[in-house]
Order: structure tokens, then C-alpha cells, then sequence
């Protein structure tokens, strides 16, 4: 998804959160559905935000890769 916001010059957070969900509509949507309608959770304001969730949702990996990165300062 970088690559295609860097070639179609998207800097606006918003709409790189809309075109991701376009993208990968079948499984995020899904997620996006229970997150926000069901759960009741705040709304995802920036692509960074919601990178981190959508990644720490279908990758746990990256969830403690960066858990540990955060506490070891280096992010």
C-alpha cells in the first residue's frame, strides 16, 4: 500500500485509510464492521493508528516485534 500512495502522491490520512479498506474488503471490512459498530471503539483518525491496528489484528508478530521495540526506545 506505501508504494501505491508514494505513486499516486496520497498524503491524506483519511484516504489512505478509505482505499486500504477498498483494497482489502472482504477480511478488513469484517474487522472494521466489528471494531467500530459492534465494539464501539473510537474512530481510527490516522493512517499510522490504523496501520498499527489492522497489523496488531492479523499479524501478532508485529504486535510484540514492536511491544518490544517501544519499551527498548527505538521506536
Amino acid at each position: 500500500m506505501k508504494n501505491y500512495f508514494r505513486a499516486k502522491c496520497i498524503m491524506d490520512d483519511a484516504i489512505k485509510v478509505n482505499t486500504t479498506l477498498i483494497f482489502l474488503t472482504d477480511i478488513v471490512l469484517l474487522w472494521w464492521r466489528d471494531r467500530i459498530t459492534e465494539k464501539r471503539q473510537c474512530e481510527i483518525e490516522t493512517w499510522q493508528e490504523f496501520q498499527c491496528e489492522l497489523k496488531g489484528q492479523f499479524y501478532p508478530k508485529f504486535t510484540e516485534e514492536e511491544a518490544r521495540a517501544k519499551l527498548q526506545g527505538i521506536t
